[in-house]
């Protein structure tokens, strides 16, 4: 079934998969705009207050994610050693070993979701900063604070699953290197990513709504459009090669993401409700499934 769905068909199903998705994109950004969702502001002390710690304890765990997420991306921008990947060729419809290094290794979702994680805790930092301060916080900062957290923990969840449960071992058994997905900036990015937000939830106590969902669907789409152009443009290459949007089960397997994504958003959803109910039950399960997820042991390729 998989192989039928990652092969290509007599016919590229390029419009289909667009169809697809700008239809659900369309959708999602209609409900975006009439569900009152950017309307509803949420209370100030529900984005800079935590039943956990102080405030100003708060503020510097969310200053010190910030600094996490900056350093990690340097990290892997600056970093001068050239990283051997295998990418999906987008003319010869086969991966193929790549030398990649710098920027360009910015392109992929794992930088992407790890960049919205940065910019959740600096809007909720900007939060504590300005309340602490004797301000008044901005509404469009309280709105944005939950939303961009629920986007962050989703696809914190989606990019760990998958490294953990697919990459890896797909390419172990294609017989490529995973050295590189082992590097201090990577295990941050796909394992760091969900202790973070995982910590983060039992001290917040932004309080998340069902309606969200719509967000991280929307993300996930911008990213699926960058992909395109970067595979056309600018790199002439899938970064994962189930992301081809000519496979003869591309519809099928972005439907699928997608679904995926939004099943983690409620997850989330469920874990904050937790956490409201009982923050140490919340915090044990939150640490079972951060531990389930998360692949830190290099594989022995000898």
């Amino acid at each position: 079934m998989l192989d039928r769905l990652m092969s290509y068909g007599k016919r590229d199903k390029g419009f289909d998969t667009a169809l697809i998705t700008i239809i659900v994109l369309a959708m999602s950004l209609a409900f975006i705009a009439h569900s009152g969702i950017l309307q509803d502001v949420p209370d100030t002390e529900h984005v800079v207050g935590s039943e956990v710690v102080s405030q100003e304890s708060l503020l510097l765990f969310r200053l010190a994610c910030v600094l996490v997420v900056i350093v990690t991306l340097l990290g892997l921008a600056l970093d001068p050693e050239t990283v051997t990947d295998y990418p999906l060729d987008f003319d010869l419809r086969k991966e193929v070993p790549r030398e990649a290094r710098g920027i360009i290794r910015m392109s992929a979702f794992t930088q992407w979701h790890f960049a919205l994680i940065g910019g959740s805790f600096a809007v909720a930092s900007a939060a504590s900063v300005i309340h602490l301060s004797g301000g008044v916080v901005p509404d469009w900062i309280l709105v944005a604070s939950p939303i961009l957290f629920s986007m962050g923990y989703s696809c914190a969840f989606l990019v760990t699953s998958v490294i953990s449960f697919h990459i890896i071992d797909d390419m172990l058994s294609k017989g490529h290197k995973v050295g590189h997905l082992f590097s201090w900036y990577e295990l941050v990015m796909h394992n760091g990513n969900v202790a973070m937000m995982g910590i983060a939830l039992i001290l917040n106590d932004l309080e998340l709504v069902w309606s969200y969902f719509a967000f991280p669907i929307v993300f996930g789409i911008v990213y699926v459009a960058w992909a395109a152009i970067f595979a056309n443009f600018i790199g002439r290459v899938f970064i994962y090669d189930f992301i081809d949007y000519r496979k003869s089960g591309a519809p099928i397997i972005y439907s699928l993401l997608l679904g995926i994504l939004v099943a983690f958003f409620f997850l989330v959803l469920a874990l904050d409700r937790l956490a409201e109910w009982d923050r140490r039950i919340a915090a044990l399960i939150v640490l079972a499934i951060t531990w389930a997820i998360s692949r830190t042991s290099k594989p022995d390729q000898g």
